[in-house]
């Protein structure tokens, strides 16, 4: 399966202006039918603790964009939106649709970033979300998310074999974010594609870095600094024939004794 990160340098509260930038990255590159096409968090906002700005409204046209660029493309899309909820703070997801625009997925960020106040406008989801794509399954997460490996643990308990990243990860951290991207395939025996944002917004600046590695850890693609697509296959038969011929994940030990 093919897979598409699109890094984007991402207008801040500008969701017409966004959306374009993802057209015009994409309207050159040649995207496979049944490949997945990963936007980074909160993709036409960017990381606004503003929920009246990051929020759909009640046409969801975050989402209807990610369903047109799907039927567009023949591929599935996944990227970070915004849901209002009643108590007037967001939900920050990731949604994922097929091209005939069924919703395939849509997950809470588990742990929101408590050092900009996250925390206070996007509660928490409680449980990772799973989908099925070209025969794969797939566990998205949203940026903080990776710096703890229990929920992607959890996930890969659930089924899990390819973790979408999707995040606003700044430059000052951007090597952290390589190195666990990397570490997550490693230990899990699973792919990991991280989808950044590059650019910046009042207070951070972001180098992008989206970067893939396969199970064995080995880098698929990484991006530099610039608005950017990168592209790459993965093969599921060679995931399932290694966990099948390396048995970390069946010789792990569930809850030790202390």
């Amino acid at each position: 399966m093919q897979l598409v990160a699109c890094q984007i340098d991402i207008a801040w509260e500008d969701k017409p202006e966004n959306q374009r930038r993802v057209r015009q990255l994409l309207e050159n590159v040649d995207i496979e039918p049944g490949g997945l096409i990963v936007l980074p968090e909160m993709f036409d906002t960017g990381f606004s603790m503003n929920v009246a700005a990051t929020a759909q409204g009640p046409e969801r046209e975050s989402e209807c964009f990610l369903q047109e660029l799907a039927a567009e493309h023949g591929a599935a899309v996944l990227g970070g939106v915004v849901t209002l909820q009643g108590d007037g703070r967001g939900a920050n997801e990731a949604v994922a649709f097929a091209p005939d625009g069924r919703l395939l997925v849509r997950y809470r960020k588990m742990q929101p970033f408590s050092m900009s106040g996250e925390d206070r406008h996007y509660p928490a989801g409680d449980a990772p979300a799973l989908f099925q794509w070209q025969g794969m399954t797939i566990a998205p997460f949203i940026c903080y998310d990776l710096r703890f490996p229990e929920l992607f643990r959890s996930a890969v308990d659930l089924g899990a074999e390819l973790f979408t990243v999707i995040a606003c990860w700044p430059a000052v951290r951007s090597e952290h974010w390589v190195r666990l991207l990397q570490a997550r395939a490693i230990e899990n025996l699973a792919f990991a594609l991280g989808c950044n944002r590059c650019g910046s917004e009042p207070d951070l600046s972001f180098d992008g870095r989206s970067a893939a590695f396969d199970h064995l850890g080995r880098n698929l693609f990484e991006a530099d600094a610039g608005p950017q697509v990168l592209t790459c296959h993965v093969d599921i038969d060679a995931l399932r024939s290694w966990r099948d011929k390396f048995p970390a994940l069946r010789d792990r030990r569930r809850n030790p004794s202390v």
